[in-house]
């Protein structure tokens, strides 16, 4: 009898241990191990202003939420790629601002080169954009937004982000526009430009890191905010190196003939990412 028992409760060890194993075999939750968010370092910083520092960024511009169906031959060598160089040259004087510092910017898109030259002073406080010569909007570490209509798919005119002839004319940001204020600090928002009934600001969001091989680069992702236009969203992201990256995403673009006769609509979207770069001792 006593070892019948003993048998009966083997067996039915056994037969619960062989359902559990089944039942865990034919369940369709699956178990995943979530990595552990990557550490940031929030530390302030200011953006870097010596001399002789460079920075070599990609720009690759994309169409996306192209309407109607019909203009999407247009795109058809979407995405576009592009090569920018941007230099700290040297300190001159600006009757606005006073002494100031120059940025230089190249960008290379297709057979297209253009450049400019940015004008800035820093302080603890803030880093301060007086003006600009000649313009490739997509100088680092401000951009001067243009609006220009969507024009043939050949040259820089495609982007959609302002061609502009090499000149020497000192154009003036008047008032001169806050482009980084400082300490950083997560959701201090400050008025680039003030409209009268709108205007547009700047906003740090949060921090993330950026990648580049093997470094890992912390930056404050940084939105321009438009008060009267939801169709610009506009991130930068600034570092102690640096802006590493920038994401627009410009929406309901108009899509122009020759004619200036609109035959659709998209989404345009122009990421810059840094390649490399170097920062000179002070």
């Amino acid at each position: 009898m006593h070892k019948k028992l003993t048998y009966f409760i083997q067996s039915f060890i056994i037969i619960l241990f062989a359902a559990v194993f089944l039942y865990s075999c034919g369940s369709d939750d699956t178990v995943t191990n979530t990595p552990p968010p990557e550490p940031v370092d929030t530390s302030d910083f200011q953006y870097p202003f010596t001399i002789g520092s460079y920075w070599n960024y990609t720009l690759t511009v994309s169409a996306e939420n192209i309407r109607p169906d019909s203009i999407l031959h247009y795109f058809s060598s979407y995405p576009l790629t592009g090569y920018g160089y941007t230099e700290i040259l040297y300190d001159t004087v600006v009757q606005i601002g006073g002494p100031v510092r120059v940025i230089y910017d190249r960008l290379i898109l297709g057979n297209d080169t253009t450049a400019s030259r940015y004008y800035y002073s820093q302080n603890e406080y803030s880093m301060v954009c007086y003006g600009y010569r000649a313009s490739t909007t997509a100088s680092f570490p401000f951009r001067k937004l243009h609006n220009l209509p969507f024009g043939d798919l050949s040259g820089m005119n495609t982007l959609g982000i302002g061609y502009f002839s090499v000149s020497d004319t000192f154009l003036v940001i008047t008032p001169p526009v806050i482009v980084l204020k400082y300490p950083v600090v997560k959701n201090t928002q400050w008025i680039m430009f003030d409209q009268g009934s709108s205007n547009i600001s700047k906003k740090y969001i949060s921090w993330e890191n950026y990648h580049l091989d093997t470094a890992v680069i912390p930056c404050m992702q940084t939105q321009r905010i438009w008060s009267a236009d939801g169709d610009k969203i506009l991130y930068d992201y600034y570092s102690k190196y640096g802006q590493m990256k920038r994401n627009y995403l410009f929406k309901n673009q108009q899509y122009r003939n020759n004619l200036f006769i609109t035959l659709g609509y998209y989404d345009e979207r122009e990421e810059y990412k840094v390649t490399s770069f170097n920062i000179a001792a002070p």
